[in-house]
């Protein structure tokens, strides 16, 4: 009975901050080629967020801003890829830069990864 507490402590402790997760769109651009790629941004809310360079096989994740519905674009330079339909919440995006002319986007299914796995990998 005593261990009890501790199991419901480690399980809150672990799957909390998948709440979060459920209330937010996350977008993770991930560079798989073997070369830097500079320029990188993307468009979602009307607004250009820059990301800058990645270095080969580097990646960033960022949380997208809540603004409804809206099509969210991965830029390199003036070249736009992946226009996809995003809304605030739930819509979980990774984004593969392959070189400079190609990008592979998919959708994460919601069930299928948590956030603290995401975040770290």
């Amino acid at each position: 009975m005593r261990y009890l507490g501790w199991a419901f402590a480690i399980l809150f402790v672990l799957l909390a901050p998948n709440l979060l997760w459920l209330g937010t769109s996350t977008l993770r651009v991930q560079n798989v080629s073997n070369s830097p790629v500079d320029s990188i941004a993307y468009l979602v809310c009307e607004t250009i967020h820059h990301v800058g360079t990645l270095a080969p096989h580097q990646s960033i994740f960022r949380f997208l801003p809540a603004c409804g519905d809206d099509t969210l674009e991965i830029m390199i330079g003036e070249a736009k890829f992946c226009q996809m339909y995003v809304e605030g919440e739930l819509y979980h995006v990774d984004a593969e830069i392959a070189g400079v002319d190609t990008v592979r986007c998919t959708y994460d299914d919601l069930l299928s990864s948590l956030f603290v796995a995401k975040v770290l990998w």
